[in-house]
């Protein structure tokens, strides 16, 4: 399971450098990813244990979620000069 993660993360992280994102994710506030982010999680959390599978499932909505709000605040906040 470790391996899936650390490969998801992997992945996710060259979708969002080449930028293959749709332009409905891109053009959001930080503010909506995050309530997004929020419903995702809890809806995958429901998912998760009907199927049986929590950890795998939350854990992959999770890196998919967080990884996408990390590359969006980079982006807002890149030319602060720091």
């Amino acid at each position: 399971m470790v391996v899936w993660f650390i490969a998801f993360f992997i992945g996710m992280q060259v979708v969002l450098e080449k930028e293959w994102l749709p332009d409905r994710l891109i053009g959001q506030g930080l503010r909506v990813l995050c309530l997004e982010a929020i419903l995702v999680i809890t809806v995958s959390a429901v998912i998760g244990v009907l199927f049986r599978q929590p950890v795998l499932i939350v854990g992959t909505v999770t890196i998919f979620s967080s990884s996408i709000l990390a590359w969006k605040y980079r982006n807002k906040y890149d030319g602060f000069g720091v």
